[in-house]
């Protein structure tokens, strides 16, 4: 009897010790690629709240009535998003905590022409005057660790000078000037680091081949231009916005740690 009674007791443990591992397993787990609808209606986004947790690798779905700029605060990431038309934006869920989101509609100002949504195809659409509309001369697609994006300056290009970005992470820009001596250099690399481009300004001549190197931790895009919370002139970002703008806060994104 105290036999039988033994291997129940046994059999109870190892069930309960199974439980107990796949319960703990099933607490953290692996980050996630999360594809979530948001829809933005007279000024309000529907969910209010977007839920994920921390590493989750999180795509929004973004559709609205009326088109403008969605901002995700602290993660300071912005996407120009067009009415109508589904808009994916992607980022990754480093920080945890509760960050706001804001919406800026283009009314009757507009908002001047990112076209929405990231991964965008290669491709060469070469715009007039110094290469500073967004993404009219290069847009790579999303850019894992280590992927490489390369671009070759053009002979119509000399003189000019030509910013550049990650749309998913506007900190990491720079400028390319372009010298009007062909030859000047035949291949120029770029590294894209968690904190900067490195280097962040390069003279090039015409048929300089650039090369961008994704060095960063999370996915990242190449694209000629100025991001829309960047100057120009001083390199920095814009901490204001215009005074016909109107910043509408619209929810918030909660990441639980994992």
């Amino acid at each position: 009897m105290n036999c039988k009674k033994s291997k129940l007791t046994g059999l109870l443990m190892t069930v309960g010790l199974m439980a107990m591992a796949t319960a703990a397993a099933c607490a953290g787990g692996d980050p996630e690629e999360l594809s979530i609808p948001v829809s933005i209606n007279a000024g309000e986004m529907d969910p209010s709240t977007i839920e994920v947790k921390q590493g989750d690798m999180v795509t929004l779905n973004i559709q609205t009535d009326e088109g403008g700029e969605f901002h995700l605060h602290t993660y300071d990431i912005e996407a120009e998003i067009e009415a109508e038309t589904e808009t994916d934006f992607y980022f990754v869920a480093e920080a945890t905590g509760r960050f706001k989101i804001t919406y800026h509609p283009q009314g009757e100002h507009g908002v001047g022409g990112h076209g929405g949504g990231h991964g965008g195809g290669h491709g060469e659409s070469h715009g007039e005057g110094h290469g500073e509309g967004h993404g009219t001369l290069f847009e790579s697609e999303e850019l894992d660790a280590g992927d490489t994006f390369s671009y070759e300056i053009k002979s119509h290009q000399a003189g000019e000078t030509v910013p550049f970005h990650s749309h998913l992470r506007p900190a990491l820009h720079g400028k390319i000037i372009v010298s009007q001596e062909a030859g000047m250099t035949e291949a120029v690399a770029i590294e894209y680091r968690d904190d900067a481009a490195v280097p962040n300004e390069v003279h090039v001549g015409p048929g300089t081949v650039i090369t961008w190197t994704n060095s960063s931790s999370n996915h990242q895009t190449v694209i000629s231009g100025l991001h829309a919370n960047m100057s120009m002139d001083s390199g920095t970002d814009k901490t204001e916005h215009d005074d016909d703008e109107v910043e509408i806060e619209i929810g918030f994104l909660e990441v639980q740690p994992r």
